[in-house]
């Protein structure tokens, strides 16, 4: 497990002391490539706010949430004026049905009040 401020801190010191660490353009190459890997799992796992399940963001650091922040809140506004387009088409749909008179009465057994 990484430490929450991970990319901050390593960031910092690839900054100030990259004459101090060994291989320091291979380290820089590593971490970009770590970063790439847990953001690309990270919107993997919005995917399934599709599906109306919770995400699970075990182990994400500080800059991971900052930079998925936009992301995620673009995938649940997208997923919520999907929800509200759909709401709107069946208020219409239930609408006309109304003013044509097929609004269901005695079509379905359990809107029947007995």
């Amino acid at each position: 497990t990484l430490p929450y401020h991970w990319l901050e801190l390593s960031t910092l010191l690839l900054e100030a002391a990259s004459d101090d660490i060994p291989s320091a353009d291979h380290v820089r190459r590593l971490l970009r490539d770590l970063r790439e890997v847990r953001m690309a799992k990270m919107r993997a796992g919005v995917e399934v706010l599709e599906g109306g399940r919770e995400v699970k963001m075990n182990g994400v650091g500080g800059m991971e949430v900052s930079e998925g922040r936009a992301f995620i809140g673009g995938v649940v506004d997208g997923l919520r004026k999907l929800g509200v387009g759909r709401e709107i088409s069946r208020r219409e749909r239930e609408g006309e049905e109304e003013a044509l008179g097929t609004g269901g009465e005695g079509e379905n057994e359990d809107d029947m009040e007995y």
